[in-house]
């Protein structure tokens, strides 16, 4: 009878097939790990351009929407007592409320550059001009003395530009002396910059002392006065951002400054709907601010934005990507698109906002 032979270990065969083996599933969890991998670092550009567009598009159609805002009617003769009202285009309202400039025309809120903050070449901007932030109500107005006592405490500051209105007349001013322990504001001529050219609030302005003098009575309205402006920029981390453009008030001064608002944000582009004949709805096409000759023409904006992920290798070729041209006078925006020069994930936002303050 013979007895079984003990195992003495495993033959160069078995060896290498088990090492075979273990190759193909190491390689499998390898390639696991890499496609989840890269599937999350989809997911998570594609969440951040969604997040970044609803953003985008929510502050920017809030200044379009508030657009000519004033809290009083939007018809009333309008007053504009600041220093260099037209000639500074973030104080001039007589001007629209609303402005476009087309990738191709000259943004006077910045210029085109490769610096950080600096425009970027083929892209538009707009200003939108409006009456927001707190409202307060006029107690007393003495104009001799350019002194409004309100009805309420404030938290306005020496420098605040305001928009003052009542049923027929507005008026754009800078307060030179608040008091808000004693509800009293004052807007007299210096102390103030860029300054009131009058103390006088009526119409037509006269920038003298007095000016034209006018009353504002009891229950009057006084606002904040918002001039806001978006363009597209060179962001700080060298790629292109949203910038905002809004005024601040410092040592009794306003002036403007720029905020990188959305990183990310490759182009912008505004597309108007005019009412050339007065029947208070939209001609036929939507046109670019190139084609526009008369702003205060201007019923709704059609807004376009580009958006695209920091991380480049996110897509396995380059994405086509449907978005209008920068070409300037396209009136039709359907069915244009490009390729896109590397391989970032890019989506594109599009709304159409009316401007509620002049509408029926």
């Amino acid at each position: 009878m013979s007895t079984p032979t003990r195992q003495r270990g495993l033959s160069l065969i078995e060896l290498m097939i088990g090492m075979l083996i273990g190759i193909f599933l190491i390689g499998g969890m390898i390639q696991l790990l890499v496609a989840n991998r890269q599937v999350y670092r989809f997911q998570e550009a594609l969440s951040r351009i969604q997040e970044n567009g609803r953003f985008a598009i929510e502050t920017l159609g809030y200044e379009i929407r508030m657009a000519g805002y004033t809290g009083c009617p939007i018809r009333n003769e309008i007053a504009n007592v600041i220093n260099g009202a037209g000639t500074t285009w973030w104080l001039d309202f007589s001007a629209g409320s609303v402005m476009g400039y087309d990738g191709s025309q000259s943004f006077p809120g910045r210029a085109i550059g490769t610096s950080a903050g600096d425009r970027v070449a083929g892209t538009d901007a707009a200003t939108f001009i409006h009456g927001g932030g707190d409202s307060y109500t006029v107690a007393t107005h003495n104009p001799t003395a350019a002194e409004f006592k309100l009805n309420t405490t404030h938290d306005l500051d020496d420098g605040s530009i305001v928009m003052v209105c009542d049923a027929t007349q507005t008026s754009i001013l800078q307060l030179t002396n608040v008091n808000s322990s004693n509800v009293t504001i004052v807007h007299n001529t210096g102390t103030a910059t860029p300054g009131n050219c009058s103390k006088g609030l009526g119409s037509p302005v006269v920038c003298t002392a007095n000016g034209t003098p006018y009353t504002f009575g009891p229950d009057s309205s006084m606002v904040d006065f918002v001039p806001t402006a978006f363009y597209i920029g060179v962001g700080s981390s060298g790629g292109r951002s949203l910038y905002r453009i809004r005024s601040q008030v410092s040592a009794a001064t306003t002036s403007v400054a720029a905020d990188e608002l959305i990183e990310g944000v490759e182009d912008m582009q505004f597309f108007y709907g005019i009412d050339a004949d007065g029947d208070r709805v939209v001609d036929a096409n939507y046109v670019d601010a190139s084609a526009v000759t008369d702003w205060g023409q201007v019923l709704s904006v059609r807004l376009q934005l580009l958006l695209a992920s920091p991380e480049d290798q996110l897509n396995t070729e380059p994405q086509w990507v449907a978005f209008p041209s920068a070409d300037t006078g396209r009136a039709n925006i359907i069915g244009d698109g490009f390729t896109a020069a590397d391989r970032r994930l890019y989506q594109g936002f599009a709304t159409t906002l009316s401007l509620r303050n002049r509408l029926p």
